[in-house]
């Protein structure tokens, strides 16, 4: 049995089995490359790619002519080098794909390919390799329409999938986890089971809850992947720890609260928690007219409430606010107007920093 250990994604592209997968995905391949895949994730990202060249080239082939291929070969050889590159006519489709195959890695466009397709982002590449590597027996649900589908998951947990969304998961959540597999958007309620994580894996991140409720954007052609917390608790991390977050309960890696939410930078490979644009209350509609009216409040006990509405830190010496007091009452104003206008009445400003809300303020001692 051949090594594959320390196969490049040149390596894996010329290999026959690799390409029997890939094409025809027969079951003798299928069970040993996801075995495989399983049991060397660090070669994942050189099966993706070399999965993405290996289609790119086979719909080439069916679409175009071996002249035309021949051409263009030329023409990048000759970008890279003066000398011409001599081709053997076509005998079958396997030969064309070595010569046609070895000319490109030559000539590097294999590693033009892979800058493209790290930058663009433009293949469900993670999403297809995941459905591989699970190997069960999948419900996918390929949301092709212009409305959101609403989706009841074996545990009863509620997904809210937007067009040009797919989402897969096992016919029932028979493990210790409860994962589904996004390509898109799609809007999470999780029914409650801290014994049973949920996970929803999207392009390079992992979101990880016990029960709450969410948004995932993570569409293959976007340069970012989005989590936004609306209810509970969610931890996000990337796909690459997925092993070592996904076998205990708890919650780790990048902790997020209602009204905060991550963004992931697909080139840049790095994640910013921010708080959301228009943050909503978590408390009942009952509750928010008598948490936003204040008579002669303490400015204290008022950024207290207004934390507590809407899930929202605010960060704030109590002591330096300790003279100050507000009488106002909200009805339509938003987070940020509520805070504007608590700010302006008595001098202070308030700033955004880590998902958030940090008031800087001289006091009200003459007021």
């Amino acid at each position: 049995m051949k090594d594959y250990t320390n196969y490049t994604t040149s390596d894996f592209i010329l290999d026959d089995s690799f390409r029997r997968w890939v094409l025809k995905n027969t079951p003798t391949d299928h069970d040993f490359w996801v075995e495989w895949i399983k049991q060397n994730p660090g070669q994942a990202e050189n099966v993706t790619i070399a999965q993405q060249f290996i289609h790119s080239m086979h719909q080439a082939h069916e679409l175009v002519t071996e002249d035309e291929i021949k051409i263009e070969l030329n023409r990048l050889s000759e970008a890279r080098s003066p000398k011409e590159i001599t081709f053997i006519p076509l005998l079958n489709r396997i030969t064309y794909w070595k010569q046609a195959v070895a000319a490109v890695i030559v000539i590097g466009l294999v590693g033009f390919l892979y800058t493209v397709l790290k930058t663009n982002l433009t293949s469900p590449a993670a999403y297809e390799l995941r459905k591989s590597e699970w190997g069960e027996q999948l419900v996918e649900i390929d949301n092709k329409g212009t409305a959101q589908k609403i989706i009841t998951l074996p545990d009863g947990s509620l997904v809210t999938l937007y067009p040009k969304s797919r989402l897969s998961y096992p016919k029932t959540f028979v493990t210790s986890q409860r994962t589904v597999n996004l390509s898109g958007a799609a809007f999470f309620n999780v029914t409650k089971n801290p014994k049973r994580p949920f996970l929803v894996y999207a392009n390079e991140l992992v979101t990880k809850v016990l029960g709450t409720s969410f948004t995932v954007r993570a569409f293959d052609k976007d340069a970012k992947v989005e989590v936004i917390v609306k209810t509970g608790k969610v931890s996000v991390f990337s796909a690459k720890d997925a092993n070592a977050e996904t076998n205990t309960p708890a919650l780790t890696g990048l902790i997020l609260t209602p009204n905060q939410q991550v963004v992931f930078d697909r080139k840049a490979l790095n994640m910013t928690k921010t708080l959301v644009g228009l943050p909503a209350p978590v408390i009942a509609p009952e509750e928010q007219k008598s948490t936003f009216t204040f008579i002669n409040t303490p400015v204290n006990e008022a950024f207290e409430k207004l934390s507590n509405a809407y899930g929202v830190t605010i960060v704030h010496d109590p002591a330096v606010l300790k003279g100050c007091e507000i009488s106002a009452e909200f009805t339509d104003e938003s987070f940020y107007e509520q805070l504007d206008l608590i700010c302006k009445a008595i001098d202070a400003r308030y700033e955004v920093a880590n998902a958030q809300i940090v008031i800087y303020s001289k006091g009200c001692s003459n007021n």
